[in-house]
This record gives C-alpha cells, sequence and structure tokens, in this order.
C-alpha cells in the first residue's frame, strides 16, 4: 500500500496525543537505546532522540514516502538513524533498551515472527512499550464503510477484499507477549473520545490511514464519492462539540 506522507502528516492526528502517552510510559532515560518500529513520518521518533540526548533512536518503516517526510525533520538530530525496512525483516540483536511502537503494529500480520524479532533486538532486560487499536476499537469505522459500500454498489471492487490489520483483544496480546519469551507483562486498554471539528476533519485523519485499503481498491471517481458517503455517515455523531465518537487504543509493556 503507498502512503502519502504529506497528507499523513498534516491530517489532525490523536495517535500522536496517545504517542506521548506512550513515551511517558517508556520513561526513557537519556542514555538510553531506542528502535521505533513503524516510525512513519518521525514526530515522536524525534521526541525519542531528544529524551536519550547520550544515547541513539534507530527508527524504522517499510514505506520510503514516510521516511522521506521523516528525514527532512530529523536533519539536526545526530543520534537518530531511519532505516527502510520491515518490522518482519530486521535482525537487530541484543541492541537496544527499548523497543518502541506507537499506532503502527496493527498493520503487520505476522505478529508472532515481529514478536520473536522484537525479543531478540533487545538487550537483557530492556523493555518494549506499544500502543495499537484494540479489538472493536471504533464501532462507526466499520458501519459507515459498510454503509458507504452499499449505499454506493461497491461490493464488486471489494468482493475479494481481506482486513489488513490485527487487532488484539488483550488477553490475546498478554499470551502473544508470554510466547515470545516476554515477562512484567501489562497489557490494558484506554479508551478515548475523540472530537473533531467537522467533517473534513475526520475524513482528512482516517483517509490518510485507515480508509486506505478500501479507497486503493476504487477508481479516482468511485473513491472521491466513497470518501463523501463515508464522512456524511459522521453527522450521526454530531454534537455541540462538534463530531465525537470513541475510539479503543491497546497499551503494552513488558521486559525482556
Amino acid at each position: 500500500m503507498r502512503w502519502d506522507a504529506k497528507k499523513y502528516d498534516a491530517a489532525k492526528a490523536p495517535q500522536v496525543d496517545a504517542g506521548r502517552e506512550l513515551i511517558a510510559m517508556a520513561g526513557v532515560s537519556d542514555t538510553d537505546s531506542i528502535l521505533d518500529i513503524g516510525c512513519g513520518t518521525g514526530n515522536l521518533t524525534i521526541e525519542l532522540a531528544r529524551l536519550a540526548s547520550k544515547g541513539y533512536v534507530v527508527g524504522i518503516d517499510s514505506s520510503g514516502e514516510m521516511l522521506e517526510k521523516a528525514r527532512e525533520k530529523a536533519e539536526p538530530m545526530e543520534n537518530l538513524s531511519l532505516i527502510r525496512v520491515s518490522a518482519q525483516s530486521m535482525s537487530f540483536t541484543d541492541e537496544f533498551d527499548i523497543v518502541f511502537s506507537n499506532s503502527a503494529l496493527q498493520w503487520m500480520k505476522e505478529q508472532k515472527e515481529i514478536m520473536g524479532r522484537v525479543y531478540q533486538s533487545l538487550k537483557p532486560g530492556g523493555r518494549i512499550v506499544f500502543q495499537l487499536p484494540a479489538k472493536n476499537f471504533c464501532r462507526e469505522f466499520f458501519d459507515y464503510t459498510g454503509n458507504a459500500i452499499a449505499l454506493l454498489r461497491l461490493e464488486q471492487f471489494h468482493v475479494n477484499w481481506k482486513s489488513p490489520w490485527y487487532f488484539p483483544a488483550k488477553e490475546e496480546y498478554e499470551t502473544l507477549l508470554k510466547e515470545a519469551g516476554f515477562g512484567n507483562i501489562r497489557v490494558f486498554y484506554r479508551d478515548y473520545r475523540l472530537v473533531f471539528e467537522g467533517l473534513k476533519e475526520v475524513l482528512d485523519w482516517l483517509a490518510s490511514a485507515g480508509l486506505r485499503p478500501y479507497l486503493d481498491l476504487l477508481p479516482g471517481r468511485e473513491q472521491e464519492y466513497f470518501k463523501y458517503a463515508f464522512a456524511m455517515s459522521f453527522e450521526n455523531n454530531r454534537t455541540d462539540r462538534g463530531i465525537e465518537f470513541d475510539f479503543r487504543r491497546l497499551f503494552a509493556s513488558a521486559r525482556k
């Protein structure tokens, strides 16, 4: 899937707020070595590098478009490296104090393989801090995509569609980490109430990431119809404050 890094970076991104909570949870020291999986356009990776001022940070992502944007921002950072490699292909060994990943692992279905590589990449006693959308993270997202497909009769384009995502339940993720060899496992949900000024902000956010697997299967004109029909469904969520809906995220920490 091709990413539009400029659009992703410009969209209002609630995952960045959750990511800053994740950074606080990580308890970064100034000498830490940190791996950021799915670093995207680099906003949080740069924050990690500033905190680990006497250590170093490696950000990895499989998207060249995302990394190009990240490199523009990270140019002044001497303790930050950005590498184009997937989590499924990384081969670090006993290198990092922290492996960090914010709202990226949901795009990777090979979770057992990835957790094995994460475990291998950590120093003894090293730790992970992850955040990703949880199972049943947002009722409206799937209801409204389904409504738009049915309303516009776009089923022909999605006949063989398969979800590209991994959205775990708490117990499932605890088991995954335990089987990978981790201890001191802590997994919990955090519920957020997202508030957007209007439909454009909702669509900009979701079209920059979550809607891409649906949009990529459609011709150009149908893409625009689909986005409009999807966005209009969120009128059901309008309140005096704007467009509101709930979003459940899963946070996880553990030690090697």
